[in-house]
């Protein structure tokens, strides 16, 4: 064995062993957890608004919220999920009489069944629940994740069309089309850090008038790839929208991270 030979397998040794990704590393990212798996997350959200008459450098909405998640099924390329809320705490402090309309999420139930590249397929009851609690249940699954089609190495990227809904103002609800793009950034131990970015266009109501806008989200995740599921996401989402010839801005950001299983 030459020199050079003993070197090149020395580093690739030492680059396993610290977790860096080597040239040619590829994972399959799926969502693909065991039957019975149970997730605790914490999500923190925090959303600023500039409108006529409702300017503030206080957050419009802020708070935190814990919710446990267990994979009940899963069938073929199907996975299915049961969500519960068991605390949350938000406040208004831009509008603090906005609090005294805001549900109560805790004990809140939510199934759902996503496909192993993590795409909506159903959920059930959904339109029972308000906006704002659907946005956060489906944030504690991902959604708004679209795992690639197939196998990625540090540096792929891969795009994905999205439609999804959610709240805007008080009383109000927002359909989202997203065109995100993800990267893959690196893969250590199993776990694949993710980055993605992309434009927003909005369309819907608040209090009996129409809305509509442009934005845009962009963030990062981290993947657990050993297990099939997500160990944490940290997002950011712009909005400008109109509304009867008003115009206004939102900011929002969000982090979820898992804290046991």
């Amino acid at each position: 064995m030459t020199a050079r030979t003993i070197r090149s397998a020395a580093l690739a040794t030492v680059l396993l062993a610290a977790g860096l990704p080597v040239r040619g590393q590829s994972v399959l990212l799926r969502l693909a957890p065991d039957e019975g798996l149970v997730s605790r997350y914490a999500l923190e959200m925090e959303t600023y608004m500039n409108a006529p008459m409702m300017s503030s450098d206080q957050p419009m909405m802020v708070g935190q919220m814990y919710t446990t998640q267990t994979v009940v099924a899963v069938r073929g390329d199907t996975v299915e999920y049961r969500m519960v809320t068991d605390s949350a705490d938000f406040h208004s402090p831009a509008m603090p009489m906005m609090e005294q309309s805001m549900p109560d999420l805790t004990g809140t139930v939510q199934m759902m069944k996503l496909d192993k590249r993590g795409r909506v397929i159903e959920m059930p009851g959904e339109d029972t629940l308000p906006a704002e609690t659907q946005q956060m249940m489906k944030r504690m699954n991902g959604v708004g994740l679209e795992l690639p089609e197939n196998e990625v190495s540090p540096g792929d990227t891969w795009t994905a069309h999205i439609e999804t809904g959610g709240p805007s103002t008080p009383g109000g609800e927002m359909n989202m089309t997203m065109d995100i793009t993800y990267t893959l950034m690196s893969l250590s131990a199993g776990m694949a850090t993710i980055e993605f970015e992309g434009p927003l266009t909005l369309t819907g109501s608040a209090n009996g008038m129409s809305m509509d806008g442009t934005g845009s989200m962009s963030g990062s995740m981290v993947f657990d790839a050993d297990r099939g599921r997500l160990a944490g996401t940290d997002t950011q989402m712009e909005f400008n929208m109109a509304m009867q010839g008003m115009n206004m801005t939102m900011n929002q950001t969000m982090h979820m991270q898992l804290i046991d299983s």
